[in-house]
């Protein structure tokens, strides 16, 4: 049960203060909402946050999948994901894939393979089949995030992941998913993610409340 953060290099420093102080477990650096998208400045920004005793997410999110665009993206994969506990990398990225999975692979770290639905949560075969993908391509982790329009999808989000062996990260975005974040560990998912200044999709939890509601219902 673990609570990832997701932050950019603006105010690094502070914001990683923030989130040691709050309890959180991970951050996710979100490379391509980054100023500076340099092998050197990522790599410093990792090794910072592991000095204070915190994990990584290296995540360079595809323009296809919410991100943007980043120039470099092949050679941050190469130098910085070596360096982090986690590489999160697209599984509509098939392009890179398999160079990231053997680059995390060699390195002993864990690779996340996610799929991102903004607008829906697809059928239920759908999500089977990004599943069994995910992992054909050999992913340690399988995240799933998908819009939630009624309870009723974070219902049968949550329920399909539980069905399914292996690690996983299941989340129901949106304000009707937002129970998803704090419920998806009785399900299976491993993480989750929460913010401290203002969120990445919605439906977030900010850490502080993040950190009581899992010590309240999980001790």
């Amino acid at each position: 049960m673990l609570i990832a953060v997701p932050l950019t290099d603006k105010e690094f420093d502070k914001h990683l203060e923030v989130c040691k102080t709050l309890g959180a477990d991970i951050v996710e650096l979100r490379v391509d909402m980054f100023e500076n998208t340099k092998v050197e400045h990522v790599s410093k920004l990792i090794q910072k946050a592991h000095s204070v005793g915190l994990m990584t997410i290296l995540t360079i999110r595809s323009e296809e999948e919410g991100g943007r665009k980043v120039e470099n993206r092949e050679e941050l994969f190469e130098q910085v994901a070596p360096l982090s506990h986690y590489t999160d990398v697209e599984l509509s990225s098939v392009s890179i894939l398999s160079k990231v999975r053997d680059i995390v692979k060699a390195h002993n770290r864990t690779l996340i393979i996610s799929y991102h639905n903004f607008s829906a949560t697809p059928p239920r075969w759908i999500l089977r089949e990004v599943f069994r993908s995910a992992r054909r391509w050999g992913a340690d982790i399988v995240k799933i995030a998908v819009k939630a329009n009624s309870y009723k999808d974070v219902a049968e989000l949550l329920c399909i992941g539980k069905e399914e062996e292996g690690e996983k990260i299941l989340i129901s975005m949106g304000k009707m998913g937002s129970i998803s974040r704090l419920a998806g560990f009785v399900f299976g998912s491993v993480i989750s993610y929460a913010f401290i200044d203002k969120q990445v999709a919605e439906g977030q939890i900010h850490l502080e409340q993040m950190t009581k509601l899992r010590k309240l219902f999980y001790g």
